[in-house]
């Protein structure tokens, strides 16, 4: 539920920020500069920027930390609420989402509820392939409880999606909860590449929609793509503190 801002001036004097609410981590530091050419258009990444509020006298956004970043032009997205619907049935938070257990994904409030997809407070992404996901965790502990049994810790954050960053080409992120994105393949170490803008990348993103029509919808699962998030393909990173 994190807020992106794009803080610009005069294209050709002024200094440029992207900032947004992201973990200061190198390799999603190149991924971001490679994304919309910031590096050529000289645009500075501004990480781990959670933005509190806008000082609109003094043109300044501060974030909850009291760092401030300075204005002509502002761009901000702001946070993210869940349904009103949500707030009416009386099982949201104070942002509308449903209090979820992250890995059974039973609500907190009643045990026999679960809940997926946007409407949860899962800290994980609010894309089409969580749900896809967190739906096989779902159907399983579904069962388990009408059985009387414990639902298990079946789904474990597992996210992908494709970025498209213009003239053809895209990128591919896949992560889950423990695990951020790194470079390698998805799904095996012959697949798509991962966090680098490619032409492949970009043709994936075309044949998915399709099989989005045509497999998933359907409820039918496509082969090689568990739902438990892939090692294999992924190159090693040191540990980032």
């Amino acid at each position: 539920q994190g807020r992106e801002q794009l803080v610009l001036g005069n294209h050709r004097e002024a200094e440029q920020h992207f900032s947004a609410a992201i973990r200061e981590n190198p390799l999603h530091g190149e991924a971001l500069l490679q994304l919309a050419s910031l590096r050529s258009r000289n645009i500075e990444l501004v990480p781990e920027f959670n933005i509190a509020r806008v000082d609109g006298g003094r043109r300044r956004i501060v974030s909850w930390d009291e760092t401030e970043i300075p204005f002509d032009l502002l761009v901000t997205v702001p946070t993210n609420l869940g349904d009103h619907a949500v707030a009416r049935s009386g099982l949201g938070d104070e942002l509308q989402f449903v209090p979820t257990d992250r890995a059974t994904l039973r609500t907190e409030q009643f045990a026999n509820v679960f809940a997926i997809g946007d409407a949860t407070n899962v800290p994980i992404s609010k894309a089409g392939s969580v749900t896809h996901f967190e739906a096989e965790a779902l159907e399983g502990n579904v069962v388990r409880f009408l059985e009387g049994k414990e639902p298990s810790a079946a789904y474990d954050g597992h996210a992908n999606c494709f970025i498209e960053t213009g003239f053809g080409k895209a990128l591919l992120i896949d992560f889950n909860y423990e695990n951020e994105p790194v470079p390698g393949h998805f799904p095996m170490a012959l697949g798509l590449p991962l966090l680098k803008e490619s032409r492949l990348n970009h043709l994936g993103k075309l044949m998915f929609q399709w099989l989005y029509w045509h497999v998933l919808l359907p409820g039918r699962d496509i082969p090689g793509i568990p739902s438990e998030m892939p090692s294999a393909g992924k190159e090693r990173q040191p540990e980032h503190v």
